[in-house]
């Protein structure tokens, strides 16, 4: 992987520093440690594009790139500079090939890649699941308080696209380092929004069934996420303290949301909050 490191006669003045004596050398100037900097690139869907619903976006109006997610939290510290090219409802296919978005074509994500870049964030997978239909699903339970059967609907195909996932990150990975060889990759896992076992008001009218499942999806989506990532020697992010934050903590607490009008989020989305969780993590990690 690419690294910004010190130059040997750098290094050797360090080195004999520390085996001196205690004391500074009369008249020695300090050694001035150059700081890491990073050329960044974006990637991913909406968990990576979208912050609050009260944001600036940028890039396209479709992909609501919000000036508050946390690529944009990354891009805010002085060792990194870069862009980002992440859009809502993003698969796959969309990083690698133009999308289609009806009123414009969104360019393939890859394309804002290049030689110089050498790190890359990429949030993908969830949309190739089928994110939205389950959320879909979810959303209609709650917001006519009738009961939920959504495992039952859409558990098979759920499962043959989960089966299919491991293969299309591949893909990518292999896109990212023709474009950008060597280039440090961090895959940021999904945030969950439900912790095992976990009830609160606004998931009573999901069914015991669809609450366990929205569980064990979370945990396979960020399981392929991380082994697609270690077979392609990247590095994976997804904050420790992740099932403490879910939906159905306190509203200022929440790292996700369910309905968002309490968050300022979109509805089964990372807070605004989440994302500058994710965005620490992810300066840390550096």
């Amino acid at each position: 992987m690419k690294r910004h490191i010190l130059t040997s006669v750098i290094l050797a003045c360090l080195g004999l520093a520390a085996c001196g004596t205690d004391s500074p050398v009369p008249g020695s100037a300090p050694v001035d440690v150059p700081v890491p900097t990073y050329n960044y690139v974006a990637l991913g869907d909406s968990y990576a594009a979208m912050g609050s619903t009260s944001a600036e976006t940028t890039g396209p109006d479709y992909c609501l790139r919000s000036s508050d997610n946390y690529p944009a939290g990354v891009l805010s510290d002085a060792q990194v500079t870069g862009l980002d090219a992440t859009c809502q409802g993003a698969v796959t296919a969309d990083l690698l090939r133009p999308r289609d978005a009806g009123s414009e074509i969104i360019p393939a994500q890859v394309d804002a890649l290049a030689d110089s870049t050498d790190l890359v964030t990429l949030s993908i997978g969830g949309n190739d699941i089928g994110f939205g239909d389950i959320a879909g699903c979810f959303l209609m339970a709650m917001h006519t308080r009738q009961a939920s059967n959504c495992a039952a609907a859409w558990e098979a195909p759920v499962s043959a696209r989960v089966a299919e996932l491991p293969g299309r990150l591949d893909e990518v990975y292999r896109a990212i380092d023709e474009r950008s060889e060597g280039a440090r990759v961090i895959a940021t896992g999904y945030l969950p929004l439900l912790a095992p076992g976990e009830r609160c008001a606004e998931v009573e009218v999901l069914s015991d069934t669809d609450r366990a499942w929205v569980v064990s999806l979370s945990e396979d989506i960020n399981r392929v996420v991380a082994e697609a990532a270690a077979r392609h020697d990247a590095e994976t992010v997804l904050p420790a303290a992740a099932a403490d934050h879910t939906g159905c903590a306190e509203p200022g607490q929440r790292w996700v949301d369910f309905l968002g009008w309490q968050t300022g989020a979109f509805p089964m989305h990372p807070t605004p909050v989440g994302q500058a969780v994710m965005a620490e993590e992810v300066l840390a990690q550096l």
